[in-house]
């Protein structure tokens, strides 16, 4: 099960000097505060940031974009648009000595997270971490509520993983709110109501009262004993009223 809570940065600067303070400034913060994110790039060239965005984490990424560039006929604006068409959910932050720049933003859909001014470095230094923290906390919750994503808190960490990945879900007898993730590699136990669970995750199929399997993962049925065999050699009780729909869905 891959950590899928990452945020990737990137940082694109014309001046190498200011390129070299942005770098240091995302890295301190995300060292002190022990965040979940990983600088992928800093550069001075456009062309260079565009190519390596990875498509796969393009929505987990957050982009510190300079304005003009000496060595590019792209401007911020062109590189915010080329992310755009990667990803509608990737923060953009612009950073600029000349803020009458920014209104060009205007007349294009890039809707950015921030416009942070060269100002004093310690107002940038402030500015900077709060976007960090303000886009970690937008991607938890897209990861809460994405609905090809299975997510549940572990103390204060979210962990996330792909809802392919789920064979089924049952409750532990005798605990409240308890239950037990079954995946392909590993079995997890974590808190939270088959009920929930069923109203969040549509996708998964509550064949028993305390249990929630993946249709997915359902490699036949016996409708006389009443059980759903699985691809990991498991058999699950089916209720007698959940046997037609879990075959119509099946078929």
């Amino acid at each position: 099960m891959s950590n899928q809570n990452l945020l990737h940065v990137y940082i694109l600067e014309n001046d190498p000097d200011y390129l070299a303070f942005l770098c240091n400034t995302v890295r301190r913060h995300i060292s002190f505060e022990e965040w979940p994110a990983k600088i992928e790039i800093t550069t001075t060239s456009p062309d260079a940031l565009i190519s390596n965005i990875d498509q796969e984490t393009a929505n987990d990424s957050i982009f510190f974009l300079g304005f003009g560039f000496t060595n590019s006929s792209k401007d911020g604006v062109d590189v915010a648009l080329a992310i755009r068409k990667r990803s509608l959910y990737a923060d953009i932050i612009f950073i600029t000595g000349h803020i009458e720049k920014a209104l060009t933003i205007l007349s294009h859909k890039i809707a950015p997270l921030d416009l942070i001014t060269k100002d004093s470095l310690a107002a940038v230094d402030s500015l900077v971490r709060d976007d960090i923290a303000y886009s970690l906390q937008r991607l938890r919750a897209r990861k809460l509520i994405s609905p090809r994503l299975f997510s549940y808190r572990k103390g204060s960490k979210i962990i996330s993983f792909s809802l392919n990945e789920i064979i089924y879900i049952q409750t532990i007898s005798g605990k409240n709110r308890a239950l037990e993730l079954h995946l392909e590699s590993e079995t997890i136990h974590f808190s939270s109501s088959l009920k929930d669970l069923t109203l969040k995750y549509p996708t998964l199929f509550r064949c028993h009262k305390s249990i929630l399997l993946n249709p997915l993962h359902v490699v036949s049925l016996n409708t006389s004993e009443r059980f759903a065999y699985m691809d990991n050699h498991e058999r699950l009780e089916v209720s007698f009223r959940k046997m037609v729909t879990l075959r119509q869905i099946l078929r």
